[in-house]
């Protein structure tokens, strides 16, 4: 007999499993990145956000595991996210406009594109998706790989808040 499993099961299981990592690590400058915009615009790292806490995550069109953590990061449960993601798609232009019409609720995060993923390397990510946690354009932390939904939450929206001059203690 045949036993297959089908994407979202992979994802759960993982998700048990607790392949989700998250570490702190050496406060990093973000490297000379370049980049592309889905406008065709290059863009480098002087040109993405300087201040308070915000994140990059990076993503493939192709991995099941992307496209799950994406379909988590709904507006009502993330609220300050689109304005504070900068999304970077190890893709084309047309890969990321794809993926920004599949996720509507982040269609104002940043999408920036990575045909090479070169930036992938750069950064030496170890898996995916990857979400780092940005303040003033220092690494703090990162989260690589399928991530528990409550958790995911907690730990995106205290970043945000922590960064947000407005949140309420």
């Amino acid at each position: 007999m045949k036993y297959g499993t089908s994407k979202t099961t992979s994802f759960l299981i993982l998700m048990l499993l607790g392949w989700s990592s998250l570490k702190g690590m050496e406060p990093t400058r973000i490297p000379a990145l370049q980049l592309t915009a889905l406008d065709g615009q290059v863009i480098k790292t002087a040109d993405l956000p300087s201040k308070g806490h915000w994140l990059l995550m990076y993503v493939t069109p192709t991995s099941h595991f992307c496209l799950d953590a994406l379909k988590l990061l709904r507006k009502g449960d993330y609220p300050k996210l689109p304005g504070n993601a900068v999304i970077i798609v190890g893709g084309s232009i047309d890969d990321a406009k794809v993926l920004q019409a599949k996720f509507p609720d982040l269609a104002t995060a940043e999408w920036l594109t990575d045909p090479g993923q070169d930036v992938f390397r750069l950064l030496k990510l170890r898996g995916l998706p990857s979400i780092i946690g940005v303040n003033q354009q220092t690494m703090q932390w990162i989260s690589i790989g399928a991530a528990d939904p409550i958790a995911l939450k907690s730990m995106l929206n205290t970043w945000l808040d922590q960064g947000d001059p407005q949140a309420k203690p």
